[in-house]
């Protein structure tokens, strides 16, 4: 078969004649219908490879949907022709096969394409974001790329009163509002200014961005008592400075979004089954490229000033235009 393989910082390679993964115990097969360009980790590793020791060790194309293609003991609930979408595969999936856990899995609803079931793998992990997020909760989401696009379908039908949504680029922020954001706060830079226009005690703030600008946000939006979710990873800016004093007198909580067990991971993939019908994923997806053209796609996301440290000024300020979900296609 062939795969991509990132074998150097900034450097991915093409090879044919990989030999197709076995299945073992609870795991699964699947032929690659289609991967969709983490616009975070993905262009983190290959831009930092070597430079972050956590960039060698996650798995580089690992938003997946396709069809199985066989099963391991333990895996047999799922038969070969299934369509599913996988969380986090054991493999790349900027290849035609990918080998993944069966808790990892999750079955595509009926007539959802593969470009777009692919994004569904931003379903489980915005799911276990907002589990703090209450009925009648006012929420905050920083960024609207398409982690925040999907945190903000997933706050909506946790019951939230009024979610309101910020981010560097109206044209994002012209989709959020389609999606049901009921007010948008256009920002004016990376260091964090802008955001007092978000408001302030908000029940929950969710910094679905990464930066040490935006977490820190959060912590000035809630309210006393407040829930901050860390969704967007800081796998740039891994070290992070916060105020103490200030957390600890509004006595802020704080959590994740990586759910750290398989019991979490099975938790919120039943819950993202659920949904997966009603979200909106069309609004997420810009466009397919086939697997030869995976270098071109990289190209496009990585202009994002996201993607340089906060010391380090960016050549461009924002997110690529127009630009959210990249599908590759084998």
């Amino acid at each position: 078969m062939r795969r991509y393989s990132l074998v150097g910082r900034r450097e991915i390679r093409l090879d044919d004649g990989v030999p197709v993964p076995a299945p073992g115990h609870g795991e699964v097969l699947v032929k690659v219908g289609s991967c969709t360009v983490c616009n975070r980790s993905d262009l983190v590793y290959y831009h930092y490879l070597g430079l972050r020791d956590h960039c060698g060790q996650g798995c580089f194309g690992h938003e997946i949907a396709g069809t199985v293609e066989r099963t391991g003991t333990g895996a047999e609930d799922l038969s070969p022709g299934d369509h599913v979408f996988i969380r986090t595969p054991l493999t790349s999936g900027f290849a035609d096969y990918a080998l993944a856990r069966r808790v990892a899995l999750g079955r595509l609803p009926d007539g959802v394409s593969f470009e777009h079931g692919a994004i569904l793998q931003l379903l489980p992990l915005a799911v276990h974001a907002t589990r703090g997020v209450r009925l009648g909760d006012r929420v905050a989401i920083l960024g609207q790329g398409p982690v925040g696009k999907m945190a903000l379908q997933v706050a909506l039908r946790r019951g939230a009163a009024e979610v309101v949504v910020a981010d560097l680029d109206p044209w994002r922020l012209a989709g959020s509002k389609a999606l049901g954001a009921n007010r948008l706060v256009e920002v004016t830079g990376t260091d964090g200014s802008g955001y007092e226009a978000v408001g302030d005690d908000f029940d929950v703030a969710v910094d679905a961005v990464g930066t040490e600008s935006t977490v820190n946000a959060c912590a000035d939006l809630v309210r006393r008592g407040g829930l901050v979710v860390m969704l967007g990873t800081h796998h740039i800016d891994t070290h992070v400075t916060f105020d103490l004093v200030k957390w600890e007198k509004k006595g802020l909580r704080v959590h994740s979004s990586a759910e750290p067990t398989d019991e979490a991971r099975v938790a919120a993939m039943v819950v993202a089954q659920r949904l997966a019908a009603t979200i909106d994923l069309a609004a997420l997806y810009t466009r397919s490229y086939r697997l030869d053209e995976l270098p071109e796609a990289i190209e496009r996301l990585s202009d994002n000033s996201d993607l340089y440290p906060a010391r380090q000024q960016p050549m461009t300020v924002g997110p690529p235009q127009q630009t959210l979900k990249l599908a590759i296609v084998p």
